[in-house]
Formats: structure tokens, C-alpha cells, sequence
């Protein structure tokens, strides 16, 4: 995201999709979704196995970027924001969407470091407290 990215209001959208598209090469994962997630809400995204539900929330983060071959069509907002912009900082914007996955997916760390890796990130202790029993 860029320095602007705070300045939503407490009616404005979290997350909109707008004729939102996802396709892998040829192969359309996600059609044409339109959807508005309120801000402070919880919202669920339900559906068969398959139906592109994981494939939208990884869009969120831009995570699909790193699949070839991916591409989207449509509108995107976070926070009003087009995230598809090419003037979003994509590293800025995954420290502020998180993903909760099915399947654990840790770092190649220990158990101690995976857990203790949010909290040091954010500076919410130091590294030696972190350590502390």
C-alpha cells in the first residue's frame, strides 16, 4: 500500500470486488465476482470445494502474483484502494492482510521461531524478552 493508506471511513468497504476475475492461463478460477466486505465485520466465504474461494483470498494479498501464468480482471479495493494497482507496495500490503491457511504452512524455522516471529516482526517485544520462559 503507499502513505495514503489509513484514510478510510468507518462506512467505507474493507474489501470490494468488482467484476473481480482470476484465471490460470486459460482456465477461469474466479468469474466475474462482485462482492463488498464492511469494515469491523466478520463476512464468510462459502462454497463447494473448488470454487475459487481460497484463489479470491489469496488475490487479497496479491499472493497469485507469484503463480505463472495467473491473471486477474475487474476491481479489487482494499481500503479504496485498487490492489492491482502498480503503484501498491505489495510487501506493505501483506503485513496488513494476513492469511490463515487449511494446512499449516511454516517457515523453515523452529517451532519457537514460527511462533515468536509475528510478535518480534511488529516489534511488540523485543528480541530477548521474545526468548524469555
Amino acid at each position: 500500500m503507499n502513505k495514503d493508506e489509513d484514510n478510510r471511513t468507518e462506512n467505507q468497504s474493507h474489501v470490494e470486488a468488482a467484476e473481480f476475475s482470476i484465471f490460470y492461463g486459460a482456465k477461469q478460477a474466479v468469474n466475474r465476482a462482485t462482492l463488498s466486505i464492511p469494515s469491523g465485520e466478520v463476512t464468510a466465504i462459502i462454497g463447494p470445494s473448488g470454487c475459487g474461494k481460497s484463489t479470491f483470498l489469496r488475490a487479497i494479498n496479491r499472493m497469485n502474483d507469484l503463480v505463472p501464468g495467473c491473471r486477474t480482471e475487474g476491481r479489487l479495493l482494499f481500503d479504496g484502494q485498487d490492489l492491482y494497482s502498480p503503484h501498491v507496495d505489495v510487501v506493505t500490503l501483506r503485513r496488513r492482510v494476513g492469511m490463515v491457511f487449511q494446512r499449516a504452512n511454516p517457515f523453515p524455522k523452529s517451532i519457537f521461531d514460527n511462533v515468536a516471529y509475528g510478535p518480534r516482526l511488529h516489534g511488540r517485544v523485543s528480541r530477548a524478552d521474545c526468548g524469555r520462559k
